[in-house]
């Protein structure tokens, strides 16, 4: 009975931000759990084809890269037009892409304003937009499709204005 718990057999899913970090791991996490088919996206091709096929070896599923730049929404929609030429349904779309500024308040551009904002919420809402259809699709009662937004700073590197908690002694 529990072994099915988490089992993702027979199901598709989409990544953003995947060649690394978090996306890497969800991706992985995904595989080994038996999704059909995950693909991933990220801007810079050849990192997303290295982590597509390091994946696709180390769990025996397809892996698929599609190196797209979803940080305007001509972006969203040529990576929803790809997936939807590939992919009648989509059982999961993970929106995990995401930028950062390191500005300090005082200095802080607009243009790294509009940065941040194009690709953690602007391209999340029309990335999602563009795959309705898919999702919708894969969707039943039984089994609803999901889309899962992530949002955090931390995805690659620990934050360094956090400093990291140090062991506690145990009681004794």
């Amino acid at each position: 009975m529990f072994k099915d718990l988490f089992s993702l057999q027979g199901r598709v899913a989409l990544v953003t931000g995947g060649s690394r970090g978090i996306g890497k791991m969800i991706a992985a996490g995904f595989l080994a759990q038996g999704a059909a088919k995950v693909y991933i996206t990220a801007r810079k091709a050849g990192p997303c084809e290295a982590t597509a096929k390091e994946l696709t070896a180390a769990y025996g599923a397809e892996c698929i890269a599609l190196p797209i730049d979803i940080s305007t929404v001509a972006g969203c929609e040529k990576l929803a037009g790809e997936i939807i030429k590939l992919e009648p349904k989509l059982d999961i779309l993970v929106n995990n892409a995401g930028a950062a500024w390191g500005a300090d308040f005082d200095e802080f551009p607009e243009s790294g304003w509009d940065k941040v904002m194009d690709l953690n919420v602007k391209s999340l809402f029309f990335l999602t937009k563009a795959l309705a259809k898919p999702l919708r699709a894969a969707a039943s009662h039984e089994r609803p499709a999901k889309v899962i937004n992530i949002a955090s700073v931390d995805g690659i590197f620990v934050n360094p204005g956090r400093p990291t908690p140090t062991p506690r002694a145990k009681p004794r």
